[in-house]
This record gives structure tokens, sequence and C-alpha cells, in this order.
């Protein structure tokens, strides 16, 4: 569905020539974007019926080129000449389409048999997955544990909340807690997200960490010492309690962040061509090998085997941290960078049979279906998705 197409069926909606099917898409789909921004959409739900051109308008507002970040569901084409290439893939088309396949099977079955083929295959997002592994090299699968107290260390009880979290808290005295009667004895946690999973925890100072999929982090049960040291692979965002006196460092792929308290984001995935480091609020310092170099809110640091530390000045943080809102977001994404992410949070793995030039701009939720984003993506008419187990074949039209 093209956006003339979309913008025809709001005309036919108006002029009353809508059938019910089209009439209940556009509904739905304007009470989407009610939820989503309700400062504005104040209208209740008398109004909406007895005033249809608000409808219109409010739609017609969102579907417009060139809007400004944080609202809806679409993010700033900052490259026109691809805004509408690749429309189909921005947040309008995906909601309508998304609401399109979930709530019109059967209905018209010529416009949605490829999607019905694409359904066949489906591969269901992730979720809240994750591995702790003790310093005893003991290993819990959090996903099928149960909720409530996970294990002991010491005078550190983990639980284990009901909306997937892990958290640290002191359970009491305990004289195992250290080995000479005073000085807490140091052990060393990894929590680890497999493809397809995330996770979030809430270190022993109040620090929270969410991790991203295919991620891990290694921590001590207890922060002693003068300062407090993780280590990361893949991606994780930091919301650091301050503590000036005991300054937080993150280490990854050789890169050092040090911060007193700030909320940033990590990415570092091996297969990534860059490091990014994106500041949302506070202050860190990055070092590296001989650089080092000092964030403001709203930058974004890239380091890479090849060069010196580079700052993005106005960085796209609602992209960065769009996984941790539970979406993709992609800003003139190439093929190649859309699937890395879709491979890691559907844990699949990924065959290209040829070129695929298109590049990709929008957000998408990270709920739906692996399938129901191939069934969009293929209406540019330039890509084509094969799903084979849990191989995806990535073919140009």
């Amino acid at each position: 569905m093209e956006r003339e197409h979309f913008i025809q069926l709001i005309d036919k909606y108006l002029s009353r020539t809508a059938t019910p099917a089209e009439r209940r898409l556009l509904e739905e789909y304007y009470a989407q974007l009610a939820a989503k921004d309700p400062a504005n959409f104040q209208e209740t739900d008398e109004d909406i019926m007895a005033d249809e051109e608000s409808i219109r308008a409010a739609i017609l507002k969102r579907i417009t080129p060139g809007r400004k970040k944080g609202t809806g569901y679409l993010v700033p084409m900052r490259y026109r000449r691809l805004a509408w290439t690749a429309a189909v893939f921005t947040g309008v088309l995906l909601c309508v389409g998304g609401w399109y396949l979930g709530h019109h099977k059967g209905q018209n079955k010529a416009e949605i048999t490829k999607a019905e083929v694409a359904l066949q295959n489906d591969i269901v997002p992730g979720g809240n997955k994750a591995i702790l592994t003790l310093g005893d090299s003991t290993r819990i699968v959090l996903d099928t544990a149960r909720n409530g107290t996970v294990t002991a260390q010491g005078n550190m009880r983990i639980m284990k909340l009901e909306d997937g979290q892990l958290t640290y808290g002191v359970a009491g005295a305990d004289s195992e807690a250290n080995g000479t009667g005073g000085t807490p004895k140091i052990v060393y946690n990894t929590l680890t997200t497999p493809r397809g999973g995330q996770y979030k925890i809430t270190l022993s100072d109040g620090t929270q960490v969410w991790l991203n999929a295919a991620s891990s982090l290694r921590y001590p049960t207890i922060f002693a010492g003068r300062e407090r040291v993780v280590d990361i692979t893949g991606e994780a965002y930091f919301e650091v309690s301050p503590d000036e006196h005991k300054p937080f460092t993150v280490r990854a792929n050789g890169a050092e962040v040090q911060v007193l308290g700030t909320q940033f984001d990590i990415m570092a995935y091996e297969n990534e061509a860059e490091q990014h480091i994106t500041l949302q609020s506070g202050g860190v310092r990055i070092s590296k090998e001989n650089s080092s170099r000092v964030l403001r809110p709203g930058q974004q640091a890239r380091l890479s085997s090849s060069e010196a530390i580079r700052i993005v000045e106005d960085a796209d943080v609602e992209e960065a941290l769009a996984w941790k809102n539970n979406l993709f977001s992609f800003n003139d994404a190439s093929i190649e960078t859309v699937m890395r992410q879709l491979a890691r949070w559907y844990d699949v793995d990924v065959k290209y049979a040829g070129i695929v030039s298109q590049h990709f701009n929008g957000n998408i939720p990270r709920s739906v279906s692996l399938s129901r984003i191939f069934v969009m993506l293929e209406l540019t008419g330039k890509v084509h998705f094969g799903i084979e187990g849990r191989q995806i074949i990535v073919s140009p039209i």
C-alpha cells in the first residue's frame, strides 16, 4: 500500500464509500495513534464519530515527511530521496499493514495471498531470556526459573522479578560473604542473553542495565574499593547510580567508558564495523588506546579499529535507544544493517542470494512476527525473503 493509496482510503472513509473492513482499518489505526500520542488526541469517542474530518487531519499530519522527532511512529527522513522509495517500511504502513494482516484475514483474500504464504513459516520475536553464570560456574536459566529468590551469594540475594528482571539486594549479615570476617569477598557473575533474548538487571549499587540480544554483562556481586567496573559484549543501556566517590567504568572491546551518574547506550557487537556509544544524559569519558574524548548529551562516539574516536554532534538518540523501547529504528539503513538486527532478535541466520541496494527508513515494533516484517519489506518491490527453518534467504527483485 503506497501513500497515495492510503490517502484514497481516507477519502473513501470521509465520503462514506469505504467498505466496513476499510473503515475498521482506519479507525483501528487512529486508535493506535491516540494510544501512542495521547497529548495530541484529546477527542472523545463521540467527538471522533461526530467529526470524521478529525481522523483525516490527524492521520495526514502523521504521514507528512519531515515531522519532528519523537511523535508517532515515524522518524525524521534525513534523505528525502529515499523517504517514499522505502515508504512501506515507515511506521504508517507498518501499523496499517500490521492491522490489516492481523485483523482482516479472509476478507480480501486476493490482497493478502502473499502474506498468507509468508506466514506459513513464521518466526516469533524474542523475549526475556538470559542465563546467569555464578562465580563458581553454576548456570541458571532465568527464563525458566521461578520468580523470587534465585540464589544467594554471601549477604547478597539475587531475585528474579515478575517482569523479567534480575535484582541484587542485601539478604543480611552472612559470614560466607567474607573469608576474613571483615572485607567482603568479591565474586563476579555474568548475565548473558542469547540471540532472541533481552534482560534487565539492577546491580548491587542500584545501577540499572538493559541487555540487548546476543550480549553479556560481567559484574561483581558487590562493588568494593574505590571504583565500579563492569564488562560488556554486544549492546547494553546503562542508568548509572550516582556516586562521586566511586566512578563507574564500562569496558567493551578495548574501550572504556567512565561515568559518575548518567544514562547511555553502548553498542559493541563484533559483527558491526563500529562501536557506538550514545549519551542521553550526564557525561562520560571514552578512552581507547591513546585516544580519549568526553561526550555531552545528544552526542555519539564512534570507534573502529582503524580510526581514532569520532564524535557525532547531533546524534539520533531515539534511533540508538529504540531497542530498549521495543522498536527497531532505521535511518537510511542498508539491507545488511536491517538483517543483522533482525538476526539477533529473531535468532536466525541470513544468506544473501544477490545484491540488494535498497535502503530503509522508519520504525517497527520488535513484538511483531518476522514474516510480517518481510511482507512489508517485500512491498517495496526491491527485495524477496525466503524462510527455510531458521535460515533467511535474501534475494533482490
